[in-house]
This record gives C-alpha cells, sequence and structure tokens, in this order.
C-alpha cells in the first residue's frame, strides 16, 4: 500500500506536502513522513501513527521540494526508525517508496560488505543506499543505476541534498502521477492524482521501468535504458476527495446512511424502462460484442469480490451465461484458459488493488477484454480496461467498504439485465426486474430508519468474541461480506458459512459463547435455512435471524429478529447488508475500536 505525495514549486513545499498526504491516508496509517531541502540542507520529519502525527511534529519552515509519505508497513514494524523517507547513511539522499523490493536482503547484504550502515529493518532503505553507492556528483546516473538492480514492484521518488532543482521518479506496476503547472512553474507527485489540489494540470502517468527528473518548470521521462521518451499529456476531471464527515460520529456511518442517495445514482440515467433494458454512457462495447460472448470471468479481492461472485450467481441465473468469480489474487498464479468469447469483468472500488490489476494485465495478454466496474477516475483499472462502469458512489474514506459495495452490486445487477435483454428476457421481464431495482433506495431507506433498533441488538451481541453468519444462495455470499465487515472493524472472530454446510464439521463448535446470525433472504431457500437455524437452536446457540416482513415463522426459532422490506432474491443481498453494516458498527462502536481506519488496513491495497 502506501502513499507517495511530493511538490517541487514556488510555494511551501512541506505544507503542501502535508496537505496531499491527508488524502493518500487510506492507503496506509501506521507512519508518516516527509523530507525537503532548504539552503542545500536535508530536512525530514517522522512519526509513527497517523498523518495529524507528523503534522503536529513538523516545525515549519519553508522548504524548495519535499517528498512525503504515508506507510502501511510490509517489511519491519511501524516505528520512526522504519518510517519513510528513508535515507544513505551520510543524510545525503532521502527516498520515499511504495511497493516490495524482492531481493532487497541480497543487496543489503551486498552493501553491508562495503561498509553500509543501515538504520532500519525495510526493503526500502536498500534503494537509498544503492543511489549513494554509485553516486558520482551524477544523482540522475545513480538513481537509474540503482533502479536497474531492484527487483519487485515500485513507485519511488528521491532528492539530494546537492540537487535542489529536481525530484527523480520511477514506476513498476505502482501508480504513480505527475502534474505540471506551466504557468505557475511547480509540480506535483502523487500515488493517486485525485489527491492533486487544482483542476489545470497537466498530467502524466508513469508506466512501468520509465524514469522521470521532475522540475519547476519541465519533466524529463526516460525509458529503462534512459531513451528520452515523449508522454502523453492528460487533463483530468479530479475527484472532489472531500473529507467531511457532515454530522456523523464517523465516516462509515455516514457512508452507510448515503446508500439510498449512491444506490440512486448508479441507477440514474441507465435504464430505459420501455424497453425493459439498460444503456451506460459511453459504453465501449457495443450490442453486437456483448452477444458474443459466451463465458464471464470476473476477477477482485475482498468485498469486491463479494459482489463478484454475486454478480456470477445473477448472471447465471438471469443472463443464462456461464460465469465465474474468482479472487484475483490466487488468479493469478494460474495458467487459465482464456477464449475469445470470454468477458473479464475486474471489480475495484480504488482502482488500484495491485493483484486485480496484475490479473488484469494477464487475461489481457491473453487477448481477453475487460470490463472495468470502479469508483475512482483516473485511476490504473480505468486506464487499462476496455471499458468502465462507473459506481459514482463519491469518495469512501472509511476503509471498511459500505457505500461501494452496494453500488458495485447495482451497477452489475443493471448489466446483468442489459445481458440477458440481449439474450432470451423479454421486454416485460426486463421492466419487472428493473421495477425491482428502482426500488432499492426505497428499501434500504427503511433499513436504515431501523437503525435504533439495531443499535439494541448490538448490545446485546457486542460481548460475544465469536460469530457465524449463515445464509443460502444469495445469502450465503452476503453472509461472507456480513462477516468480513463485524471482522474488520470489531477484530472479532466472524466466520460465514453456507447454512445447509453446518452439519457436515462446523455446528461441533455451536456452544452458549457463540452467537449465530442467520440471513433468511432467499425465497427459493427459506424453509431450508429454518431448518439449518433450528439445528443450531437445538444445540444452545444463541440466534439473531435476518428476515424478511411476514415470515413471522422464524420467531420459533431465534431469539431475536430483525424484519426489513422484502424485494427480490437477486437483490436481497443489498438490504441485508445495510442491516449487516450497521450491526457491526453499533458492535465496533461498543467495543470502542477505530471504525473508520482499523488497524492493520489500508483502503487500497497496492502490494501482493
Amino acid at each position: 500500500m502506501c502513499g507517495i505525495f511530493g511538490y517541487i514549486g514556488p510555494d511551501d513545499a512541506a505544507d503542501i506536502c502535508l496537505t496531499g498526504l491527508k488524502k493518500l491516508e487510506y492507503r496506509g496509517y501506521d507512519s508518516a513522513g516527509l523530507a525537503g531541502i532548504v539552503d542545500g540542507e536535508l530536512l525530514y520529519c517522522k512519526e509513527v501513527g497517523k498523518i495529524r502525527n507528523l503534522e503536529q511534529a513538523w516545525v515549519p519552515k519553508k522548504l524548495d521540494l519535499a517528498i512525503a509519505h504515508t506507510r502501511w508497513a510490509t517489511h519491519g514494524a511501524p516505528s520512526k526508525d522504519n518510517a519513510h523517507p528513508h535515507f544513505d547513511q551520510h543524510l545525503h539522499i532521502a527516498v520515499v517508496h511504495n511497493g516490495i523490493i524482492e531481493n532487497h536482503h541480497q543487496l543489503r547484504e551486498m552493501l553491508k560488505n562495503e561498509g553500509v550502515t543501515f538504520r532500519s529493518d525495510t526493503d526500502s532503505e536498500v534503494i537509498a543506499q544503492l543511489i549513494a553507492h554509485f553516486y558520482e556528483d551524477d544523482f540522475i546516473a545513480a538513481f537509474q543505476r540503482a533502479i536497474s538492480l531492484l527487483q519487485g514492484f515500485w513507485a519511488i521518488a528521491a532528492i539530494h541534498k546537492n540537487h535542489d532543482d529536481y525530484i527523480i521518479t520511477s514506476a513498476r506496476e505502482n501508480p504513480l502521477a505527475i502534474g505540471h503547472r506551466p504557468h505557475t512553474q511547480e509540480c506535483f507527485i502523487s500515488s493517486d492524482p485525485n489527491a492533486f489540489a487544482h483542476t489545470d494540470l497537466d498530467v502524466i502517468f508513469l508506466k512501468n521501468d520509465e524514469i522521470a527528473v521532475v522540475r519547476s518548470d519541465q519533466i524529463e521521462v526516460f525509458d529503462g535504458s534512459f531513451a528520452r521518451i515523449e508522454k502523453v499529456v492528460e487533463k483530468l476531471t479530479l475527484e472532489n476527495m472531500s473529507q467531511s464527515k457532515e454530522g456523523f460520529e464517523h465516516f462509515m456511518l455516514k457512508e452507510i446512511f448515503e446508500q439510498g442517495q449512491t444506490i440512486t445514482k448508479a441507477i440514474h440515467s441507465r435504464f430505459i424502462e420501455e424497453f425493459g433494458t439498460v444503456e451506460f454512457e459511453n459504453f465501449a462495447f457495443s450490442p453486437q460484442e456483448l452477444q458474443s460472448v459466451k463465458r464471464i470471468l470476473i476477477l477482485a479481492c475482498g468485498t469486491s469480490w463479494h459482489a463478484g461472485s454475486l454478480a456470477a450467481l445473477l448472471l447465471e441465473d438471469k443472463a443464462r451465461i456461464p460465469t465465474h468469480a474468482e479472487i484475483a489474487s490466487e488468479f493469478r498464479y494460474r495458467n487459465p484458459i482464456i477464449s475469445e468469447d470470454t468477458l473479464v469483468i475486474a471489480i475495484s472500488q480504488s482502482g488500484e488493488t495491485l493483484d486485480t490489476i496484475a490479473a488484469v494485465r494477464e487475461v489481457k495478454r491473453k487477448g481477453a477484454k475487460v470490463l472495468g466496474i470502479c469508483n475512482v477516475r483516473n485511476s490504473t483499472l480505468t486506464r487499462e480496461a476496455d471499458g468502465v462502469i462507473f459506481l459514482r458512489a463519491g469518495p469512501e474514506i472509511s476503509v471498511c467498504s459500505t457505500k461501494a459495495f452496494t453500488s458495485q452490486i447495482t451497477v452489475l445487477s443493471l448489466f446483468t439485465l442489459l445481458m440477458g435483454r440481449l439474450r432470451h428476457i423479454s421486454a416485460e421481464e426486463g421492466q419487472a426486474f428493473l421495477s425491482e431495482i428502482k426500488r432499492l433506495p426505497q428499501v434500504v431507506e427503511a433499513v436504515l430508519q431501523q437503525k435504533d433498533k439495531i443499535a439494541e441488538l448490538a448490545e446485546k451481541y457486542a460481548r460475544f468474541e465469536h460469530f457465524f453468519f449463515l445464509g443460502r444462495h444469495y445469502m450465503y455470499v452476503t453472509a461472507l461480506e456480513a462477516a468480513l465487515k463485524l471482522k474488520e472493524i470489531s477484530y472479532l472472530n466472524a466466520t460465514a458459512y453456507p447454512a445447509g454446510e453446518m452439519k457436515h464439521g462446523p455446528i461441533a463448535l455451536i456452544n452458549p459463547d457463540l452467537a449465530v446470525i442467520g440471513l433468511c433472504g432467499s425465497g427459493l431457500t427459506y424453509e431450508k435455512t429454518l431448518s439449518n437455524l433450528s439445528e443450531i437452536k437445538a444445540r444452545g446457540g444463541p440466534l439473531l435471524a435476518i428476515a424478511f416482513e411476514g415470515s413471522e415463522e422464524v420467531e420459533r426459532v431465534a431469539d431475536e429478529v430483525l424484519y426489513i422490506p422484502s424485494i427480490c432474491n437477486e437483490l436481497a443481498t443489498i438490504p441485508y447488508s445495510v442491516a449487516c453494516q450497521l450491526l457491526a458498527y453499533f458492535i465496533a462502536r461498543i467495543r470502542g475500536t477505530d471504525i473508520d481506519q482499523p488497524r492493520n488496513l489500508a483502503k487500497s491495497v497496492t502490494v501482493e
């Protein structure tokens, strides 16, 4: 993970980097630091914890240029020594790095044998020490030689106290954007262009093994052999990354309560009611291309994989297209069969998830077309996919995904309808499904109105240390997502199972200290789910059921029941997930955890 920000220009580089770094904190918050140059002196400050700690520790001093970093720990525990920037042993060079140097141990041993002293346990320090090892008054040449020895993946920015007129950068398999304002003669460097404060920038994105020398008045870019190359300059529509809680206690709670609006935005202007079908804006795939699709492969990680797994059920149930959802980190190391009639759907809220991006690159090498489902414009996925459907959910600040997940399901439901209408679904069937999709905001709002009831249930269940979430069919995947939400923000042991599988082993764990949450939202499997929950009750397991209004028979089985409005099986995941998001939120609040920035996590996972 980790986030990089840099600045060179007439303004206070430290102040601008600190501001930019706050917009990148979603990428990691184990530690943060900055380094800059003024009057030939290298100044720096590093702190453990969140960026506000760095901001408080920094003694304001106007810097001519600066690089900054917020860290998610990979090599080395969170500490001041392991925080970035990293330096050579003489404190002439400062480096910030996102990624992993896979051969850092060999390089470290080589440098130690040359008498180099290391201060940290990180792979990143090797970069600074290696540049210094090759330095002979030519910083650019030393940087190039050092980079040529690195194995792994990275985004790097480096400065030298004797070369205070430029920052040098490089990237491989990690995003790095450079923005230039010619009329003010200033340049910005960031892991995410949406962290740029200005909308009038000329922006370039570094590709693999490219090196950029960034001055206030120009950017020079070179390839791996250090031949000069011309980059395509882009003008970007930047996302509004406002971070106001708008009166809510946490961003997560705010984002949960935004879901009626975000689902509405995901649907808006994307359907043709008369024909019971869907039309996406600026869509890159023609009806003929979509009709030729015989198989769909979905690639994603974490919550996005849950959305993809639900989409696989939807696409097979309604569009009758063989579909499989793969965890991208596992898919990367297989030798998949990709035929010319396979459509690949890649799902990533941030558009920067490294495992997903790497999987996308692999399937594109095999000739597949890729449809991206993404929430962030200008991200790597949006640039590499053949076509993109945006979620329109707006910035999601909380690490724990809520509104992006329900927007993903909404968008994928619309795509399923489009694919079905291009095949066997009639206009009338399409209109009926569309009618249910349009009801989603109303149903979600009805769930949100039960906030107080869900908070009361959280009071009863917050004492448990272990949870099972059970469901069948669509509700099993919903259970996976619900368990993940509770794990992420409350640090409790939560496991999801298909309800029918409990009797094949896991039921041995049932006891009065293990809470069971039964999701009864599938009409197709409702009676079977009740039978499975009865098996839990017979063994003394505390049981909370979530069920549709009108299904009072569940009260004979469950200790408590939360009723929510009914909707078709295919879309029930959304209101059930909203209810489980609130339950997880209130349990975490009772237990006093860091809800918006849970320990050990980051919003965008850009390492393997």
